[in-house]
């Protein structure tokens, strides 16, 4: 049997129709591990509020527009890499005081499925953990653990060390 330019063009509907599942799958994936982290935070609001009366959330998701910068998307807007991998970053703040907060740390995350598992990758450069994921509720425990690790290691990092007199 020989290919047609009909056959081609039903497979490749089919292709970008698989894709745009994956994306939307990966993405409900997305929303969860942001729930599941923001609520093992033990935060009292979603949000705080600044001198001027804004008001914004404690945990955020988005992308790196450039090295060290992030900026907030909506989860629908993420996309996935050519490998499949839905790539973000979890910002959380860690100053609420309304004059000087707004201090957030972010966290590189990837999700992706191999094998019809979950995978999940927290962190990047040499600072990388990657963990399978049960799609039990609380799936996300290990990986909203390793954030939190990353945060609280990159600020022992940064502590400038004191001299005693």
């Amino acid at each position: 049997m020989e290919l047609t330019f009909k056959d081609l063009k039903e497979k490749r509907t089919k292709l970008v129709e698989a894709q745009w599942k994956l994306q939307d799958k990966l993405q409900e994936k997305g929303s969860e591990l942001l729930r599941e982290y923001s609520g093992s935070l033990d935060l009292t609001s979603r949000e705080w509020t600044g001198s001027d009366g804004t008001r914004w959330p404690y945990v955020d998701i988005g992308i790196w527009e450039e090295e060290g910068k992030f900026f907030p998307v909506l989860i629908p807007q993420l996309n996935m890499d050519s490998r499949y991998h839905l790539n973000f970053v979890i910002a959380t703040t860690l100053d609420d005081s309304p004059l000087t907060g707004g201090y957030r740390q972010g966290v590189s995350i990837s999700l992706w499925y191999e094998n019809s598992s979950f995978y999940a990758e927290v962190g990047s450069g040499d600072d990388v953990s990657r963990f399978s994921v049960s799609s039990q509720l609380g799936g996300f425990y290990q990986v909203c653990n390793a954030i939190k690790a990353l945060i609280s290691s990159s600020m022992d990092r940064a502590m400038p060390d004191i001299p005693a007199n």
